[in-house]
């Protein structure tokens, strides 16, 4: 399966979504014009993703870290967010080993805040950490 790749604009956030490496990610601004158009590709993605997992069966898949950084995300992005962490669940209930990272600058009790709450309210039981990075990449 080929990685999604989305280039980072000024109003929506880099998104590398790379199944050889198992390192996904989405860096950056998230307040897109229309975040319908933005994230449908993202969460169509992830759908074959998982199809692909349980088709093929795990043998070739690398586990997953995934890795979410906004300095911004506005409230609607924010529910495509919730979508998203409950797809990642059922991937992970598919067998493959996945870990959230939800990174925050130093002193940003919101977006801290934030992905405390995404992680609760989008059910997910796969392991999940927010944490403090000051490294955009």
């Amino acid at each position: 399966m080929e990685a999604l790749k989305i280039k980072a604009r000024k109003d929506s956030p880099e998104i590398v979504l790379n199944p050889d490496t198992g390192i996904f990610t989405i860096v950056g601004v998230s307040h897109p014009e229309n975040v319908t158009q933005f994230y449908e590709p993202v969460l169509k993605w992830l759908s074959q993703y998982k199809e692909t997992v349980l088709k093929n069966g795990l043998m070739s898949v690398k586990p997953i870290t995934f890795r979410l950084f906004f300095k911004y995300i506005n409230s609607a992005s924010y529910k495509y967010m919730i979508t998203l962490f409950q797809l990642v669940q059922e991937i992970y209930d598919a067998g493959v080993p996945v870990n959230v990272i939800w990174n925050y600058e130093p002193g940003d009790d919101d977006m801290a805040e934030a992905g405390y709450e995404l992680i609760e309210y989008s059910g997910i039981k796969a392991p999940c950490v927010c944490e403090v990075c000051t490294d955009p990449i």
